[in-house]
């Protein structure tokens, strides 16, 4: 029996949790610095990632605030 990248599920044995990374022209550096280096790329020119590198799919929670404030103005009155 191997041993199988999972995340977890139904029956499965071996229960792991997802470790995120995030770099910087290759070094390591935190979700904090990772997050304003990216504010910073987006108002200034918006294009390229500058070296940025992460395996998080919302790292700065870009996309669940985009969703939240779609949802909002769904729910308003016409």
């Amino acid at each position: 029996m191997g041993y199988f990248k999972v995340t977890g599920g139904v029956a499965t044995p071996f229960l792991q949790t997802e470790s995120y990374w995030f770099k910087n022209n290759g070094k390591n550096i935190t979700q904090a610095e990772y997050c304003k280096i990216q504010s910073k790329i987006n108002q200034n020119t918006g294009q390229g990632g500058h070296g940025l590198q992460t395996n998080h799919p919302d790292a700065c929670g870009l996309k669940a605030k985009r969703d939240k404030d779609r949802a909002d103005n769904q729910r308003r009155p016409k």
